[in-house]
């Protein structure tokens, strides 16, 4: 299906390379690294620069605890009461917008337990593939990205959320996603730094956290090490075409040509998908962090404090607080209000929230898809384009094995796993 350049960074003639990357977040990168690694010669094209975006800037959650998907049961009757309320976990801004409405009204059809279960397997598959990878990448690059093995807690600080969780817990527990109750005093004795009113949590042994945009620097350095060209600045225009395939993208800095190409630009993927003449239903979801100095007193567990659904991350060098959806398109206003519902729910529970802020408050958009799960897979319309795209808010856990499944697609080798979860023809 390929012929395989050997010797990596070669390429396959003049200013021809085999594979060409289109984005150069954490799921560009990862296929970047695997591809290479694989023998072929790799050109990745990043709009920006490397270590920017929503891959340097979330929680850095290596979580295959997180098999739960956004559209559950409940989701549609929580988002309209949520509407009006600009500060609130999940805010929805009207607009009459086909793509936004068609998006829910295929999210809301899939707001059903047997819908939930389908996507907590389709997610699950790509998480627990992905963890020990981790540990085996890190050892292999010598990669220093803070990464610590600590689990995560889901903290509740009322006894009815915490048992209103429980049937959830239970679906998780039937795929092996299991958690250990820490009530009250064991709450407080697992994590000193929770406030002891709080009611209990969940603990998943089974996560770990590094540090985003270390990760990013990182992983960048072993692909550059492995031949991969890297080119920074650089914003795709168009496509020409040739028959079935992809001939060649047109950018800012030129036309370039590869035998395949692989689509990985996360929530832009539908604007680029759209210039090819197929349509991506993925919706930017915007999510905010902050990036505090760690307090004395810090946590030292990974945390989501489950009623403001906010992620607590800490690292020796610092402390993340990250969370809301905010449904709003492409809309690039800093929202005041959203940073300070992060900073006023991690005072209800952590005893040492943070005060001084070492990086600029953030903000940015998760590709999310109807059913919760990404598209990997080849384009309805391309033989020779592969998309990566819409793993919602889990593209870093879920990384590692997507470089490897984009690899395998494009070596025409028998795939690792069951692949009709991320088909491009669901929809």
């Amino acid at each position: 299906m390929h012929e395989s350049r050997m010797g990596h960074g070669a390429v396959t003639g003049g200013d021809e390379y085999d594979i060409t990357i289109i984005g150069g977040g954490v799921i560009g990168i990862s296929s970047s690294y695997h591809l290479a690694r694989a023998g072929f010669s790799v050109r990745l094209l990043e709009r920006g620069k490397i270590a920017d975006g929503s891959s340097r800037e979330n929680c850095g959650l290596i979580s295959p605890s997180h098999a739960l998907p956004l559209p559950r049961p409940g989701l549609i009757r929580k988002a309209i009461r949520m509407m009006l309320r600009a500060d609130s976990p999940l805010y929805v801004r009207p607009r009459l917008d086909w793509s936004t409405i068609s998006w829910f009204l295929q999210a809301s059809r899939r707001c059903n337990t047997r819908d939930m279960r389908e996507a907590m397997l389709g997610r699950q598959q790509l998480l627990d593939a992905s963890r020990p990878m981790w540990n085996e990448m890190i050892e292999r690059e010598g990669m220093d990205i803070e990464f610590e093995e600590r689990g995560c807690i889901q903290v509740h600080a009322e006894q009815d959320d915490m048992e209103g969780f429980e049937p959830t817990q239970a679906l998780l527990d039937e795929i092996g996603l299991t958690a250990t109750p820490l009530i009250g005093d064991a709450l407080q004795e697992f994590e000193p730094g929770l406030l002891p009113e709080l009611y209990g949590g969940w603990l998943y042994e089974m996560d770990a956290h590094m540090r985003p945009e270390s990760l990013m620097v990182e992983w960048g350095r072993a692909a550059r090490d492995l031949g991969v060209d890297i080119v920074e600045e650089c914003e795709v225009t168009g496509f020409d075409s040739l028959g079935s395939g992809i001939n060649s993208v047109r950018t800012t800095l030129g036309r370039f040509r590869s035998k395949h190409f692989v689509l990985a630009t996360g929530s832009w993927s539908p604007r680029l998908s759209k210039m090819l003449g197929f349509r991506l239903p993925i919706q930017p979801g915007k999510g905010y962090s902050i990036t505090l100095e760690r307090p004395d007193g810090c946590v030292s567990t990974p945390l989501i404090l489950n009623e403001v659904s906010i992620a607590v991350t800490p690292w020796a060098s610092g402390l993340r607080l990250g969370g809301t959806m905010e449904f709003s398109g492409y809309d690039s206003k800093m929202r005041r209000s959203r940073v300070e519902a992060l900073k006023r729910g991690a005072r209800k529970y952590l005893k040492a929230p943070g005060e001084i802020l070492i990086q600029e408050e953030w903000y940015g958009w998760r590709p999310m898809t109807p059913d919760g799960m990404p598209i990997i897979d080849y384009s309805p319309k391309h033989d020779n384009l592969v998309i990566a795209a819409g793993h919602n808010m889990q593209g870093m856990g879920m990384s590692p094995v997507t470089g490897a499944l984009v690899q395998q697609l494009i070596s025409g080798e028998d795939v690792s796993m069951e692949m009709s979860y991320y088909s491009a023809k669901r929809f």
